[in-house]
């Protein structure tokens, strides 16, 4: 595992991540609606200011994908935010478990390119068996074809054949999506640290507060999962969406990455 870091991290909750890459990296879903005119209701410029704090990937998602033709004004603002503040950003696209016809799947990822100018792609619903397995390493190989998309993140939020790895068909797998009660019986498959943890990602939500918050990112980073993403809001919630607002507790969030982080730095020397 070349490019990994090893540092004792003593946390106050007992767990303590052996291993950890010098930056350990927020990947976050941002399906909030970009309204820069409503400043109390815009969440992307917080995004945009943590960046400088800690290294962030966002997902953006203007309708289930790119809504067939380039960035509303809206759009076309949030995303020039992102990028001032040195935010990585994927474009959402949705492939059914890799049922949907390939050819929108690759007409949605072409729009992106041609007008959103982001750095990759998130390829959600994504299927995890071997059998799909063709069917995403062409995908991949489509958007390895536009130089700018240098990041492809499947969304399979669960246990993931090997080969999505090793044909390729993505840089990075979502390997959990799920509540915060089903994430302390989680165990990565055996595979998962024989590779360097940028390959991974969680996302958790229904955290209901700090401590917890901080205890399933220690958990992470122990099992050898780089980009995490921590939220108390709920798709038990009115709206269902857990995804579509900044957690309570987003710059306690942030701290503690960056806290971690500055841990591995030290032990480096760097």
């Amino acid at each position: 595992m070349s490019g990994l870091l090893t540092a004792t991290l003593a946390c106050s909750n007992g767990i303590k991540p052996e291993t950890a890459t010098a930056q350990t990296k927020i990947l976050i879903p941002l399906y909030s609606y970009p309204t820069w005119y409503n400043p109390e209701a815009y969440t992307w410029p917080k995004i945009a200011a943590a960046a400088s704090q800690v290294p962030i990937t966002a997902i953006i998602n203007p309708n289930n994908g790119p809504n067939n033709g380039p960035p509303n004004r809206d759009y076309a603002r949030g995303i020039q935010d992102l990028k001032q503040g040195g935010v990585t950003i994927l474009g959402y696209v949705a492939t059914n478990y890799g049922k949907r016809d390939i050819s929108q799947v690759k007409a949605d990822i072409d729009i992106y390119a041609k007008h959103f100018h982001l750095d990759g792609i998130f390829l959600d619903e994504a299927a995890s068996g071997a059998d799909k397995l063709n069917y995403y390493q062409e995908i991949y190989k489509h958007i390895k074809t536009q130089p700018q998309l240098k990041m492809v993140v499947l969304n399979q939020g669960t246990q993931t054949d090997q080969g999505y790895l090793t044909r390729p068909a993505g840089d990075n797998l979502v390997i959990f999506e799920n509540y915060s009660t089903a994430w302390n019986q989680y165990q990565p498959q055996t595979y998962v640290k024989n590779y360097e943890s940028g390959h991974f990602s969680c996302l958790i939500h229904t955290v209901p507060d700090v401590a917890t918050m901080k205890q399933h990112i220690n958990q992470a980073v122990a099992r050898n999962i780089q980009y995490i993403y921590i939220t108390d809001d709920s798709p038990d919630n009115p709206d269902k969406d857990p995804w579509n607002s900044l957690p309570s507790y987003w710059q306690e969030e942030v701290n503690h990455i960056r806290s971690l982080n500055q841990k591995v730095q030290r032990s480096s020397g760097s």
